[in-house]
């Protein structure tokens, strides 16, 4: 009788404890919850930066008379030359649609240089590109961290025109206002981060030189014409919000 109280006791004792064990055992069994890493923002473009740009410059440039409009050099080949400066711009993107406006002034060192026609054959003139700026709006489709653009608008040049003859040399500097447009291709490199590849046309309106010539061993009244074509690399980096918003707040 003993025997079968002790049993007994053992056996309530060994289903008390499994039952109390239980959802122990069933919480170290679950499933863990799968840990989600947070999404990864999107890339934007909306917003203001600040960049440095630079590349080769070639285009073509020809000397007239004011007179009669006549061609007074063959057309000069400037060619070969650098350019290099600082871009500043603002962005607004709205799904893939991206508008924007873009300026920027750079140093260029593009030149070239003809003798005229008889009967001044003895004259030398060299056309050098000494500073140019654009302002342009700019187009564009984005997608992920790419950016397909156009961009066109105005654009300012500093021009010096030099005679070279037997009795010396003279040379007069002027601003060539014009128009530009051209194309590129943007890619973000980090979010604060971009860099860019872009061709652009600018055209020169015609400005005219030596009026009056300061020596009448010179010709006079003349205008030079040129254009050019420009390809360059360029770094942009994205201003924080929060630094515009302290600025706009003084």
């Amino acid at each position: 009788m003993e025997k079968l109280l002790c049993a007994s006791t053992a056996s309530l004792a060994l289903v008390l404890a499994s039952v109390m064990s239980g959802p122990a055992v069933g919480a170290d069994l679950s499933i863990a919850p799968i840990y989600k890493a947070p999404p990864v923002p999107l890339a934007t473009w909306t917003g203001s930066y600040v960049g440095i740009s630079g590349g080769g410059a070639w285009g073509s440039a020809v000397v007239r008379s004011d007179a009669t409009g006549a061609d007074q050099t063959p057309r000069l080949d400037p060619g070969g030359g650098g350019i290099i400066g600082l871009t500043t711009g603002v962005n607004v993107q709205n799904g893939g649609l991206l508008l924007g406006f873009e300026g920027d002034i750079s140093a260029t060192n593009k030149k070239g240089s003809a003798v005229e026609f008889p009967p001044n054959a003895a004259f030398s003139n060299e056309v050098k590109e000494r500073w140019l700026s654009t302002f342009r709006g700019r187009i564009g489709y984005a997608r992920d961290n790419w950016l397909l653009y156009a961009t066109g608008g105005g654009a300012a040049a500093n021009v010096e025109h030099g005679i070279t003859a037997p009795a010396g040399r003279i040379s007069d500097q002027q601003w060539h206002w014009g128009w530009t447009a051209g194309a590129g291709v943007e890619v973000k490199l980090s979010p604060d981060w971009s860099a860019k590849l872009e061709y652009l046309y600018v055209g020169l309106q015609d400005k005219s030189y030596f009026n009056p010539a300061p020596n009448a061993a010179f010709p006079s009244n003349q205008s030079v014409n040129l254009d050019d074509h420009i390809v360059r690399f360029g770094v942009n980096y994205q201003l924080p919000w929060s630094v515009l918003d302290g600025f706009f707040k003084r």
